[in-house]
Order: C-alpha cells, then structure tokens, then sequence
C-alpha cells in the first residue's frame, strides 16, 4: 500500500472518529439540556403550586431557554406568567408558544390583546385578522370570543389612527421576530372592555387542583399532558375552522385575504451578533440577548473561544478536538496522555483559557516540576495572555500565606507545594482548575506529591503525562482515582480482576480496561496525529580557550576544590563557573561584585582573590572566533542562544564589527519589541542574539541553524532552546552546532549526555521523561558540580562514570516504559 493511501485511510479514520465524538458530544448535550429544563419545569410547577409566581415564571422561562422547542414546557410558561399580571412577560410567554405550535383564534386574540397593552397596535392589528380567519363557526362561548375579538380590532384601529401608523402595514411580518421588544412602559393603564363585555378567562389559567387549562371550551380529547397541562388545546381552534362547511352570516365580513410572506425561523439565537448588530429600545433586551449567548455558550464547545483569543498556535486538530472532548464529554476532569512532543501543554493552556473566557472559573493551580515553571509561565502568558503568579517570583518568598489565596492563575512547582511548610495553605481552599504536569510522579499513592493532589479540592482537574502506567495496572489505578473516584471500582478488586499475582496487567484484560479509560483519557499519538518531525543533526566545537581565559578558569576550579561544592558559597561557585564558560565578560562583573560583599567568608575571599585579580585584566575568548568561522559565508539565519547578558553584549559588538546583520533580544525586551524582531529575522534572514528568558514563549521555527554560544548544566535548557526551532511546524532539517572550552565543565556534561543518552536525537520532551527515571537524591546539575569539585583526579572520574551509568540506566528504564505503554494503549484513546 502506497503512502498516499495509507495517508488518505488514516485521514478518514480520523474523521469518522471526530465525527462520532462530535455527534455523541451533541447528543450529551442536548440530553444534559434536556433534564436541566426538566427539572426547571418541575421548579416551575412546584413554585405555582404554593403561589410562589415570581420564583414560577423565573423557572419556566429557564426552562424554556433550555428546552426551545417542546410544546409542554411552553404551555407551562405561559401558564406561570398568566399569575404575575405582568402583560409583557404573558406576551413573550404566548409568543413562545405560538411559535412552536401552530395557534388558534383564542390564542391569536389573546396574544392581539396583549400587544395593545405593550404598545404594538400595529401588530396587534395583523394579529387579529389572522384570527378572525381562524374563528370557528361554531365553538363554546364564540359570541363573548367575537366581541372581544371586535373590541381589540377596534382599539387596534383606533390607536393606529391616533399615531399615524398604517394598522395591517406596518408590522406584517412580526410575529417572527424575537420576543421582548417593548416600546411604552410596562405600567401603562390597562385598556378598558366594551360595556357588557367581560374578558374571556385567561388562557393556561390554574385550578384549584393544580392542573391548567389553556383555553376554555375548546378541551383537547384524551389524556392530559405532563404538569396537568393540556397541550392538543391549543389545535382546536384550527380545527375548528377547516371543520365548518356552512357560509358565514351576512352580519359577518368575509375576512380578508392573507399575504403569503416567507419566514425564515432561526433553530439558534446567537446572543453575541444580536449584541453586536442590533440597536435595543430597553436593558431588558439587551439582560435577554445576553443571556441567550451565555446559554447557546454554556453547552457548546464547538467553537473555542480559546483558540480564536490565543496568539501563535500552530491550530493542530488534534489539540483543538482535545480541549473540545475534556470541556464537554470529561466536563473538565481528564487524563491527558498523549505521546511526547504532542503539546499537552497547549491542550490544558486551551482548557484553562476557554474556562477564563466563559467565565467558569476564577482561580487556578498548575503544579509542574521545578525546571517548568517557568516554562508554564512563558507559555501561558504569551499565547494565551494569562497572567501568573509563580513560586520564583519575590512575593511568594515575602508572602506565602497570600501568595495562595485570592484569584488568578498560579504557577507552582510540585516539590514546593507539597513541603510542610507550603502543603496547608494550598490545600485549605477551593481551586476551581488544577492541572498537574508530569502526572506520573503520582503513580504511587503513598507518595507526598500524591496526598498532596487528592487532598486539593477542585471542580475542574487535568492530570497530563506520557507515560501514565509504567509496568504495574495499580498506577493507572491511583491517576483515575484522583479524576474520578470509584470509576474503576475498588482498588483490591481492580488490581484482582486485571492483573496477574506480580501486579502487571494480563493481555485478556487490556481492551476492558482501555474501554473503562476512554471515558477519561485522551492518548493521541504520532501515528494517527500525523505529526512528524523532520531529523536534527548536532556537532560539538570544542574551542581551545586564550591562555589568559583558560588561567582565569583554573583559578575559579581552585577555588571550588579549595573551598568544596557544599555550604553558602556552593551557588556562587556554580555561577561563576557558568559564566566563565560562557565569556570572560560574563564572569567579570560578577567577581567585581563579590570583592564588594561583606558577607563573604574569609576563606572564601582567600579562594577567589586570584580570579578577582586576574579578571581585571582584559581577557579575550576563543569562542567569538569560532562564532565567525561557522556564520561567515553562509546566507541561512541562525539562533545564537547564551544564557548571560553581558555575553550577549559582547556577541553584539563582535557581529557589529564584522558586519553581519543581527536582532537582539533578552528578558527586559517588551513583548511586542520582540515579535517584531522575529519578522525581521524571519524577512531578512539575519543572526538573532537571544537568552534563555528572551525566546521563551517564541516560536522560531523559520529557523534551520541553532548555535549554543554556552551550554546550561541542565538538559532541560538545552532540550528547550532547541524546541524553539525544531518543533511542531518544522519542515525542514535542523542543525545544531554547541560552542564548549576545552578542559571544561560543560564539556563532561556535553560528552556524557551524548554519549549516554544520545540527548540530541531525542525528541523534545524526553530528556525531562529520562531525567524522572535517574534514581539519584539530587538533580543532574548537582551532580556534576559535586564531581567537578573533587580534589583527586581519579575519584572524580570514577564521579563522573557513575553519573553516565545512571543516566543510561535512566534511558533504558525510560524505553521500558514507553514500550509498555505503546503495546498497553495501542493507539485507541486518541480524538
């Protein structure tokens, strides 16, 4: 089978699927509607019942917007507003209803009457000889019907003469008009009836006994409907009529000849273009319309508010019919599974904007892993314009207690949430949204970050991870429980009735247990997506260093083994030899500030004296050189990505120098500023200068070149800088080229995770699902600078193996359990 068809089969698979969920999302829908008016007619009945007519007619219009088109919750309506005295309220109530069935001449005169009393004569008018038309010739009580009926046709005249208007001209066609258009206030005095005229009974009028009758004399045969209303009534006029063969009296006129006008009734009333197209003549229509928008939009997830609001999504379908099938078939509460690289985080980002926009919820909690917090942060802000607070932000360390309360959106990493200084203020109030990144560090529910999550109280909950089970059914198990508890039974009986004695799930029981998780997962894979990266190729410049600059490195590495990776200078240490690995101008400003510090030990000031002393003397690199030789000569645009400033200073004097066109741009330059430097870049081709926090949230995928001027301890960095380039949106081959001195730090780093776990032929999200597997007490950066700082040159080799073996083990543990789940999921919970 050719590619072409393959491609063409899958495409159609996929619809199908997307059509399937969209026509069992509506029906949801609509049977979710459906037992909402229910339950508001019963609300409805019940308040009329006990004489509660305000609560009555409240509860039946809801019911009525709810349920539009059946006849036995109109004429429950109409029966609420028969009480009120309200003639507006009984108009709309009858419009209603004249709409869906069609009405008799009771109805019409009734409905005429009430359009003299709300200031339509007009209509008033047109209506009246629709139902002179529809008078039967014989029928209970028709001589009080005809007076009456002759008492509104005058008035209809009569107020139409006063006005100048053209009584049957001017509002032919009205009564297909929304209802609830007022035009004199609702206190206006009630018209008078002719002497010796007493009004027919009120139509849906109430017994004793609770039942209604709509119009009298004209009972319906056969049983009543549901509430004790009387639905076939409202035929009889009708009827009636096509049943009379007799002519007509002469006293009586021939009614006039009806004007066939076309009507086109709208199945959905969209409360927005009403707002936005139409003048009102009061606020009520206006309180009306708005209302009818946030009903149509509080069922519907058709359209996404979220993804029409959001700046630089790539509109992946996949994402989109994600966020559509947690907001209306999980209503909010899913495991969010799909495979690395996918864009989990977009799908919870469309989640979280959709439930802002709708205004559902007002508070939000996002729980990720320390190294994507501030990833969360980016992402949130600059594609979907929500604003966070986040555990890195100085007001969480200056107010903890009020960092947690109050609205809005928080970012919070995991570890610190669930410390005991951190775990009761978190969970003592009620978050409307929770969203927790990396999921399957909740597999195990004996864990803290587990007690924490179902400690939470939360309407809404996303859990997202690639791997939700690893080898043992009873992790899938704890996830579910957290979404909805006692959706898979109990635990001991699950575990039983699906797993063999060691735990893992027997074959036989795969497809039950996918089908009992389709109801709250969504797994969306690479094969069925038809999301396909194109290859990355990686090469490492190894720059020899000046001789000043490699001086200035030995001193800091000196002072590191002097004084050791531990204790209140280990930060410093850190930093100071990133920066020295980055360029001489990066550290040289920080070892100034250090001499300044009185806080500084001692020993300290003793260790790092040389490297003050010998940074004060111009020391050049050998990496801006290198920067040249792989820029000159070429046409293609590259990403040069440093993590310092004053680097960043440097490289742009370098590239001035020489020529080559070049944006910049780090963490002080606006948004706006930045998104213009990307369109020139993307236009002309040209060399961008960024730092780690300057591309956050920039999608760069025009890009085929990334340079690492410096290189991070944490892959994470690294994996991030380049997902800015090779990403979803990426049809072409990326390379990428990383700058690292010689005799170095980041060149063990560099050399170990190429080496172990091939870290730049991994797809971008893996490393994190590596680095969750390394069974080490410390992160990675951590580890390396507690091996560098070993004094003995051969412990700190042997250091630096058993870093790369846990790290390969770490790979392999990884492959385990992504085997496991490709052969568990077999590509059947996607959208």
């Amino acid at each position: 089978m050719s590619e072409a068809k393959r491609e063409r089969r899958r495409l159609e698979r996929a619809r199908k699927r997307k059509h399937k969920l969209r026509i069992g999302t509506q029906r949801a829908q609509g049977a979710a509607r459906e037992l909402r008016a229910a339950c508001a007619a019963y609300e409805a009945e019940t308040h009329l019942r006990q004489g509660e007519v305000g609560d009555a007619v409240r509860a039946a219009a809801r019911a009525v917007a709810l349920n539009p088109r059946d006849p036995e919750t109109a004429l429950l309506y109409v029966a609420a507003t028969k009480s009120c005295g309200d003639a507006l309220e009984e108009r709309r109530a009858l419009e209603h209803l004249c709409r869906i069935i069609e009405p008799g001449a009771e109805a019409l005169i009734r409905l005429a009457f009430l359009c003299l009393r709300t200031g339509e004569p007009g209509r008033a008018h047109d209506l009246t000889i629709r139902a002179r038309a529809r008078l039967p010739r014989r029928m209970k009580d028709r001589k009080r019907w005809l007076a009456f009926l002759e008492f509104v046709e005058a008035e209809a005249e009569a107020a139409a003469a006063k006005t100048g208007a053209e009584g049957p001209h001017s509002s032919a066609a009205e009564l297909s008009r929304p209802t609830g258009e007022p035009r004199v206030p609702l206190d206006e005095p009630r018209a008078a009836l002719p002497h010796g005229a007493s009004e027919p009974r009120r139509t849906g009028e109430c017994r004793r006994d609770g039942s209604l009758s709509l119009f009298p004399g004209a009972s319906a045969p056969g049983a009543s409907a549901p509430w004790g209303l009387d639905a076939a009534a409202v035929h009889a006029g009708e009827a009636a009529a096509d049943a009379a063969a007799e002519p007509a009296p002469a006293s009586e006129a021939p009614a006039p000849r009806l004007l066939e006008i076309p009507v086109e009734i709208a199945a959905e009333v969209d409360g927005v273009a009403v707002l936005a197209n139409r003048s009102f003549g009061s606020l009520e229509e206006v309180r009306l319309a708005t209302l009818a928008a946030k009903i149509r939009d509080a069922e519907s997830f058709d359209r996404l508010f979220s993804v029409e609001h959001a700046q630089g999504l790539l509109h992946l379908s996949h994402q989109e019919e994600t966020a559509r099938k947690v907001l209306s078939g999980f209503l909010g509460r899913a495991l969010l599974a799909d495979e690395v690289g996918l864009g989990k985080t977009i799908e919870a980002g469309l989640v979280l904007s959709e439930y802002l926009l709708r205004g559902r919820i007002e508070s939000a909690l996002v729980l990720a892993p320390p190294s994507l917090v501030g990833q969360w942060r980016g992402e949130l802000a600059s594609k979907f314009g929500i604003e966070t607070r986040t555990t890195e932000d100085a007001v969480f360390r200056s107010d903890a207690a009020g960092f947690w309360s109050g609205p809005g959106v928080v970012v919070a990493s995991l570890a610190t949430a669930r410390s005991a200084r951190q775990r009761d203020a978190v969970t003592a109030r009620a978050w409307d949204l929770v969203i927790v990144d990396e999921a399957h560090a909740l597999k195990n529910s004996r864990t803290e970050s587990y007690a924490l999550v179902s400690r939470l109280t939360s309407r809404f909950l996303l859990l997202l991870t690639a791997t939700p089970v690893e080898n043992r059914i009873e992790e899938l198990y704890n996830l579910v429980s957290l979404l909805r508890p006692g959706h898979l039974g109990g635990r001991s009986a699950f575990v039983r009735r699906f797993a063999d004695p060691r735990g893992r799930v027997t074959e036989t029981a795969r497809r039950e247990v996918r089908a009992l998780l389709g109801e709250v997962m969504v797994r969306n894979t690479r094969a069925l997506s038809g999301v396909r990266l194109p290859p990355r190729f990686a090469r490492t410049v190894l720059v020899e260093p000046d001789p000043a600059e490699r001086e200035l490195y030995e001193h800091l590495m000196t002072a590191l083994r002097a004084l050791g990776a531990g204790g209140r200078t280990r930060l410093l240490l850190s930093i100071l030899l990133q920066e020295a690995g980055s360029s001489p101008h990066a550290v040289r400003a920080t070892l100034a500030k250090v001499g300044a510090n009185p806080e500084l030990s001692a020993a300290a000031v003793e260790a790092l004296a040389p490297a003050m002393a010998f940074a004060e003397r111009p020391v050049e690199t050998g990496k801006a050189a290198a920067l040249l030789r792989v820029l000159d000569g070429s046409r293609e645009g590259a990403v040069v990505f440093t993590r310092f400033r004053a680097t960043l200073d440097f490289l742009s004097g370098v590239l001035e120098r020489r020529g080559v066109a070049y944006e910049r741009m780090d963490g002080a330059t606006p948004a706006p500023v930045r998104r213009e430097a990307v369109e020139r870049c993307r236009e002309g081709a040209a060399v961008l200068l960024s730092t780690d926090v300057g591309s956050e949230g920039l999608n760069l995928q025009f890009f085929r070149r990334i340079i690492n001027f410096d290189l991070p301890w944490n892959p994470m960095r690294i994996e991030q800088r380049i997902g800015r380039v090779h990403r979803i949106g990426q049809d072409q081959a990326v390379n990428v080229v990383n700058f690292c001195l010689a005799g170095s730090i980041e060149e063990r780093i560099l050399r170990i995770l190429d080496e172990r776990i091939n870290l730049f032929e991994l797809i971008v999200g893996e490393v994190d699902m590596i680095l969750g597997h390394l069974e080490e007490d410390q992160e990675f950066p951590d580890l390396m600078l507690n091996a560098f700082a070993e004094p003995e040159a051969e412990r700190r080799e042997r250091s630096f193996e058993r870093i790369a073996d846990a790290l390969a083990a770490a790979r392999q543990r990884y492959e385990n359990v992504k085997t496991f789940d490709e052969a568990f999921f077999r590509n059947e919970l996607g959208v």
